[in-house]
């Protein structure tokens, strides 16, 4: 007998095309705050600011390149919530494989220079 299992439980509400409510809710959230910041810019310089916005909004939206299964903004928030002075270990294979490539390279530019 076969059974079937599924392979994800949690799913994420899709509001427009590939546009989920996080999403949906963040530039909702961010078209208020410029809307408010929106006072304080000259009159003659909202238009770009709007366009400015709704492109930050956009791209701040999209998926990360670098980090999957997270957004642009999300990924800039945990890039300023590292912690700074934390250690981490490089492992004597990681080490090992460095010392190989730098030998490996040295010979074909150490006689190179830079103008």
């Amino acid at each position: 007998m076969r059974y079937i299992v599924t392979k994800e439980i949690k799913s994420d509400t899709q509001v427009v095309w590939k546009l989920y409510f996080k999403d949906f809710a963040f530039l909702v959230i961010w078209i208020i705050v410029n809307l408010y910041l929106q006072d304080g810019v000259h009159p003659y310089l909202q238009i770009p600011f709007c366009v400015f916005a709704i492109l930050s909004g956009v791209i701040l939206v999209m998926p990360s390149a670098t980090n999957p299964k997270r957004r642009q903004y999300q990924s800039i928030a945990l890039y300023l919530m590292r912690p700074k002075g934390t250690y981490y270990l490089i492992s004597q294979e990681e080490q090992q494989v460095e010392e190989r490539h730098d030998k490996k390279y040295k010979k074909r530019y150490s006689n190179s220079k830079l103008r």
